[in-house]
């Protein structure tokens, strides 16, 4: 249930997040969309973590957050602390952006929403803003992907989910952490985050300590970090405030760590899609059911003409992508339609 206790009008929403060049396209389109469904009498303070995005796209960004509620502050971020974490062909030290949040922030700023610039605000964020932080260092919502710390021994439908999980055990050391198998494991694509405290408690230090001494055992990067220091220090959100990607590799409920009710409502009513997959709605080939949604809020940007580009080479990327999976399956039918047939040439 989202708790419906009145904002002060006067107090502005923070939101942060942070993105580096190749990102700035996507982040056009996740503040964007977080604007187009405030509500009239709310405004925003957003904090971008400058992770080397180009001064024409920043001015790009400007003009595509338009709007007299808006106000931006760019946050230059100094990354020489990130080089040296793990990074990979699509995750870059920007990544771990988030992981800096309360070093970087204004002493004012003393919570925020943290978003990930690859997702889409379908849901009047003043409704999270309004959701009591309590004692939680974060509000987060549970991994579609590794919903627990061991899903083997959590989760009920673990036998049929388990071919499409992202993962079981997503820290892999966790009894060496003492941390519970039971214990829900968080997306860190949106938080809600107690700023003053992740300050006042030095967490970016703990974050890259973690980083640096289980570094064998990290998995999906400064997610791990998160899900090991806030471990029973945060608080689980509505499902619907962080509809992952990999919601679409379930087949059905039953082979989910959902049920049906639940399944279907994260389906139909997600409040912020997050595409948190490699085939992004930006590239030319995405499935994404939400790719036209991302796209229809593209051309309320100054990314408005934007394009994508075909892969190279396109008639080699069309053949795996389009015919070579049909030709494979139709190969098989005919071996064995053959088979059946007796018409299979025996071994000599």
């Amino acid at each position: 249930m989202i708790n419906s206790y009145v904002i002060d009008s006067n107090e502005p929403i923070v939101i942060v997040s942070g993105a580096d060049e190749g990102y700035a396209l996507p982040l056009a389109v996740t503040i964007r969309s977080a604007i187009d469904h405030l509500a009239d009498s709310h405004r925003l303070d957003i904090y971008i973590l400058d992770g080397g995005i180009r001064e024409s796209s920043k001015e790009r960004l400007c003009k595509s957050w338009e709007d007299p509620r808006v106000r931006i502050e760019w946050v230059t971020v100094n990354e020489e602390k990130f080089q040296r974490l793990p990074v990979s062909l699509h995750v870059t030290a920007a990544t771990y952006l988030r992981l800096a949040i309360a070093e970087h922030l204004p002493i004012t700023v003393r919570r925020a929403i943290y978003l990930d610039a690859d997702m889409l605000v379908c849901r009047d964020l003043g409704l999270l803003w309004a959701e009591p932080q309590g004692d939680a260092l974060a509000l987060a919502v549970q991994d579609y992907a590794a919903p627990y710390v061991d899903a083997a021994n959590s989760m009920a439908s673990y036998a049929r989910a388990h071919p499409y999980l992202g993962a079981t055990r997503p820290i892999a050391n966790f009894r060496e952490l003492n941390l519970s198998p039971d214990a829900e494991y968080f997306n860190g694509g949106m938080l809600v985050i107690d700023i003053h405290r992740w300050r006042r408690e030095r967490l970016m230090n703990r974050f890259w300590d973690c980083l640096s001494e289980h570094r064998e055992h990290v998995l999906w990067w400064d997610q791990y970090a998160l899900n090991v220091v806030l471990a029973g220090k945060w608080r689980s959100l509505d499902l619907r405030w962080n509809q992952g990607a990999h919601l679409f590799v379930y087949p059905t409920a039953e082979k989910s760590p959902f049920d049906q009710a639940t399944f279907e409502r994260l389906k139909h009513d997600p409040w912020i899609i997050h595409f948190c997959s490699p085939s992004k709605p930006w590239n030319y080939y995405c499935h994404h059911p939400a790719a036209k949604a991302f796209h229809h809020c593209l051309k309320r940007t100054e990314w408005r003409d934007w394009i994508a580009q075909r892969p190279k080479p396109f008639v080699s990327a069309w053949w795996r992508h389009h015919y070579k999976p049909i030709r494979n399956h139709w190969k098989t039918q005919l071996t064995q339609l053959k088979s059946c047939l007796g018409l299979t040439r025996r071994a000599a």
